[in-house]
């Protein structure tokens, strides 16, 4: 079987649990769910790893990704996401030192990087970017993956509710 990236359609996953988390504004669940809904779209690879291999961003699929950040923005108003991530990226001229330091995910005068979870701020009050928490700390070629990923190409970047981005997504993804 050729591992080709799903350029087309949702591969059926059900986002309700990240929904639901983050209607709540349940942020560190809703990070946990982000971390495992990646590890589920990786592939059957990274389900017995447990983790994301940076060459395995590619075969996620851009509905996927982008409903996973279409989520995320819509319960933050436009504060949290991958495509924000990528926007601060950008502002940073893809700098990681700055990008980290703009997201919050270091801290003090030497830009120590903050440990993981407890020193993360998972509300509203954290810095534009701050979520969801990608595992950059062990290294940025998986988060490289993920900002250079097609689905950021066509994000709609559209303001939504969280229940009209979950319903935009398809009537097969939720649980209503």
């Amino acid at each position: 079987m050729s591992m080709l990236p799903r350029e087309s359609g949702i591969v059926g996953m059900d986002y309700t649990a990240l929904r639901d988390a983050l209607k709540a504004q349940d942020f560190r669940k809703a990070d946990d769910e982000t971390r495992a809904l990646l590890i589920r779209l990786a592939g059957e690879g990274a389900v017995k790893r447990g983790w994301v291999y940076f060459t395995e961003v590619k075969f996620i699929g851009v509905k996927d990704l982008q409903t996973v950040d279409a989520l995320w923005r819509a319960a933050s108003n436009g504060k949290f996401g991958y495509s924000i991530q990528k926007a601060v990226f950008n502002q940073s001229l893809k700098r990681w030192a700055r990008f980290f330091k703009a997201i919050d995910w270091v801290q003090g005068e030497n830009n120590v990087y903050r440990k993981w979870p407890g020193e993360f701020d998972y509300s509203l009050k954290a810095a534009k970017g701050h979520l969801p928490l990608t595992n950059a700390l062990r290294g940025t070629q998986l988060f490289s993956e993920i900002m250079a990923h097609p689905a950021w190409d066509q994000a709609a970047g559209s303001k939504r509710s969280i229940d009209d981005s979950s319903k935009a997504a398809g009537k097969d993804t939720m649980k209503w």
